[in-house]
This record gives C-alpha cells, structure tokens and sequence, in this order.
C-alpha cells in the first residue's frame, strides 16, 4: 500500500501521465485491467481550466473507476494553478491533483512551465504553496532530476516544505529528453533525504524491473511501460496473464476509441496506442508497418484483432 495525503492506494503503482495518451481510454482501460494504484490524466493546461475552454474541460470529464484518478496540472502562473486546482476540488470527482514539473517539450519551457520551473526554484515554490493553499486533495509534484544539471535535493525539499504530500522523480535530466537510461542509482540518497512519499518513474518496462525498483522508493510510475504492456500494473500485483488477455485489450481499446473519438480522429490514435503496445511482442518491425500503413481504422483494427486471436 501506499499512502498519499489522506488516500490510501491499494497497491504503489501509478499510471504515469503522458501527454495525449493518457486519456479516458486508457485510463478507463487500465482500471477494467485491475492492479493499478491511482492513475493520472494527461497534461492539462491550468490558464484552460480556469477560464473553462470547451477543449479542456471535454478533457478532464469524469468517469466512475475503481482506482482513484489524479489531474495533472501545468502551468508558470502560481495564481493560474491555485485557480485551477480549486475548480478541481469543488466541481469534479478527481482524488487528488499532480503539478507537472517535468515535461520538456520546448514549447511548454520557453513559457516557463513543465521542467522549466526547475530553473528557478523561487517560481517552483510559489506555485506549489498556491496549489496546496487552494486545495485539500492529496497534492504530489512530477520533477526530473534538474534541467541541465542535478538539482532534485534541492527541488524535493522545497517541495516538501511547501505542503505536497508526495513526489515524483523522473531519473532524467530536461536536457536528457527519453535518451539514455533513467539514472537510478540517485534513488535511495534521494529517498532518506525526503519525509513525505518518494515516487520513481523512468523505464520501466519489465515485471522484474518495477519490483527492483520498488526497493529503492515508495512507489513507481510507469507509462510507456504500461502501454507497451497493459497487464505489467496486474503482474506487479501478482496475477498472471494469459495469452488470451490480449486479444480482449485490443478488442476493448479498439470499441473505446470508436466510442470517445469521431471517425476523422480513430485511427491515429490506434495508431499512438500501438506504437508501445507491439514493444512487448515479436515481430516488431513488420507489426508496426503493417498497423501505419493502414488507410482507416477500420483496417487497422481488423489486423490487430487478426494477430491477438481472443482464443
């Protein structure tokens, strides 16, 4: 279990955010999966949410779930965040609320917000003493280990003084981008430096992995983990799957795109799901050929349910 403000989570896995891939798909699919401990939206923007965009509050709807679900929140504009976590708070049915400080894509730097708050921790502790002020849901804050240079002592522990109840660490520098390995041997002196929960996120792909990793802090994120195979939230929990498994997930994640997207958006996002969800199997290559060559969604899904038979 893993505790996080007053919530408890039933097991210390979190379904990473992901920008445009963590959405009521799968977010909806990974809780009928089972073994996921709370699960995060995709970045939302907080100067949207307050002043109700039609696009951004289509994005945060709510939906029932058997594990609690957090927003992620990002912005540069202490006020923007406060605002947008007590709208949060009062109107919808989210369990806690996630600031995201660590997103480095260069558009959402250069305006401050995302990683580019870890260059000036004085901004970093405004925003997250705003959100905590404004809100009474579980608080937790997404960081990397700095921008250009390691900084995340430094980062946590203003954090940590300015009211989150938990943080989360991807053990890679901005400058990192995804290349290279997620440095975590920086885990356990990070985790005895920290009083309140320490999350680790960072390539996670494996059952053998999550569990190493689960040694050396409270709890983990995992993201193109999870999609590159949907059932590793389970097997942490200690359930087996079976080969047939995958041949419902792709049935199930095919009827909700159908179900959530208009037809001009459906095979595109098939197409994003299965670029990771074909990591985990063999054949890779020609899968990922046959699936973006695909004319319209109707094709695409006939060859996913074609090559994951139910039986």
């Amino acid at each position: 279990m893993l505790q996080i403000g007053n919530l408890q989570l039933a097991q210390p896995t979190v379904l990473a955010p992901m920008a445009g891939l963590t959405d009521r798909v799968l977010r909806q699919l990974m809780d009928e999966i089972g073994g996921c401990g709370a699960m995060v939206s995709e970045m939302i923007a907080a100067e949207g949410l307050r002043r109700r965009n039609r696009r951004t509050m289509e994005m945060i709807a709510g939906f029932s779930t058997r594990s609690p679900q957090f927003i992620q929140l990002f912005g540069a504009k202490p006020e923007a965040l406060a605002e947008a976590a007590a709208i949060v708070s009062a109107e919808t049915g989210y369990a806690g609320i996630d600031v995201n400080m660590g997103c480095p894509v260069p558009k959402v730097v250069r305006s401050g917000a995302g990683s580019g708050l870890l260059q000036d921790v004085p901004r970093l502790a405004q925003v997250v003493g705003a959100v905590r002020r404004s809100t009474p849901l579980p608080l937790t804050v997404k960081v990397r280990l700095g921008f250009n240079q390691v900084n995340v002592t430094e980062t946590t522990r203003v954090i940590e003084q300015e009211g989150a109840d938990a943080v989360a660490v991807h053990f890679r520098l901005r400058s990192d981008g995804y290349k290279g390995s997620a440095r975590w041997e920086l885990a356990a002196a990070l985790k005895e430096s920290l009083r309140i929960p320490l999350l680790g996120n960072g390539d996670i792909m494996t059952l053998d992995f999550a569990l190493e990793k689960l040694r050396l802090v409270d709890g983990v994120l995992i993201g193109r983990g999870a999609l590159a195979n949907p059932f590793l939230f389970r097997e942490i929990a200690g359930r087996e799957t079976a080969e047939r498994d995958w041949g419902g997930y792709v049935r199930r994640l095919a009827d909700l795109i159908a179900e959530h997207y208009p037809e001009r958006k459906r095979l595109g996002k098939l197409k994003a799901f299965t670029r990771f969800l074909v990591l985990s199997r063999p054949g890779t290559r020609s899968w990922k050929r046959r699936i973006f060559l695909s004319q319209d969604f109707r094709e695409a899904r006939g060859f996913l349910e074609e090559t994951f038979p139910c039986a």
